[in-house]
């Protein structure tokens, strides 16, 4: 539904959070999920990235 344009604030509703950025989070974890089953590689070193991920919790 994300990819299909389906505004965020409809993802919020449908997904019953509260907060808009809970929604973000999910969106982001999701976008790297997706990225990871179709082998994409970043250039951004690990520690970085784990760094990104720690902060978005």
């Amino acid at each position: 539904m994300l990819y299909a344009g389906i505004p965020l604030k409809v993802l919020q509703s449908l997904m019953g959070h509260k907060s808009i950025s809970s929604t973000e989070v999910y969106t982001k974890v999701f976008a790297l999920d997706v990225a990871a089953r179709h082998r994409v590689q970043f250039a951004m070193p690990e520690s970085d990235a784990v760094a990104m991920l720690k902060q978005l919790s």
